[in-house]
């Protein structure tokens, strides 16, 4: 959903920088690593295609029904939504690598939770506490403008249920392998620098 997707891409890559903490205190940047390259690429490569797929599929849904449909989404939202999936992902790394890199520690740690918390606040209750009713709801975007009521339950029947799921079995896999990857890059040699 667009609204979380921002706090989630942070959280991701906050948590793979964590993962490669050890390479990214020895880098001579922040960004000068492979696990800032492999980072970048997965949140480009599978983050941000995911959050379009289901953008272009699902406006409705993914805008927590804010848009009706693709008529209601302007280009420069949709292009904005492709750039701050990377952006933010690449801000999460940084900020997560700086923190790492000062020694602040517990503040690095503290980085995927505070946005996996965000992210699951907007999920769960949204702008309107009706976060978690968004999410769940089984139907079009049309049809909550509408006022067409769905059983909760029946979202886990829905088009956008079996999007996700499938989704799913990329996402978590290749996310999986990039925190391994991480963990395992050897570190610079030499010190760190700012």
């Amino acid at each position: 959903m667009v609204q979380v997707d921002i706090f989630w891409s942070y959280g991701l890559s906050a948590g793979a920088a964590l993962a490669a903490a050890q390479e990214v205190t020895t880098a001579p940047k922040w960004w000068d690593n492979k696990s800032f390259l492999f980072t970048t690429l997965w949140t480009a490569c599978v983050f941000a295609p995911s959050g379009i797929y289901l953008l272009w599929s699902f406006p409705g849904w993914e805008t927590m029904f804010v848009a009706k449909d693709h008529s209601s989404l302007p280009a420069w939202l949709v292009t904005l939504f492709a750039v701050t999936n990377v952006t933010q992902g690449i801000l999460g790394f940084y900020v997560t690598s700086y923190l790492l890199r000062k020694g602040h520690i517990r503040a690095a740690v503290w980085q995927p939770i505070w946005a996996h918390a965000a992210m699951l606040f907007v999920l769960i209750f949204g702008w309107d506490g009706q976060g978690y009713r968004r999410f769940l709801y089984a139907g079009t975007g049309q049809e909550w403008h509408a006022g067409i009521q769905y059983d909760w339950t029946q979202f886990f029947s829905s088009p956008v249920f079996y999007s996700l799921l499938g989704l799913g079995i990329v996402f978590l896999p290749t996310y999986g392998r990039l925190l391994t990857l991480n963990c395992h890059q050897r570190p610079h040699k030499g010190e760190a620098k700012a």
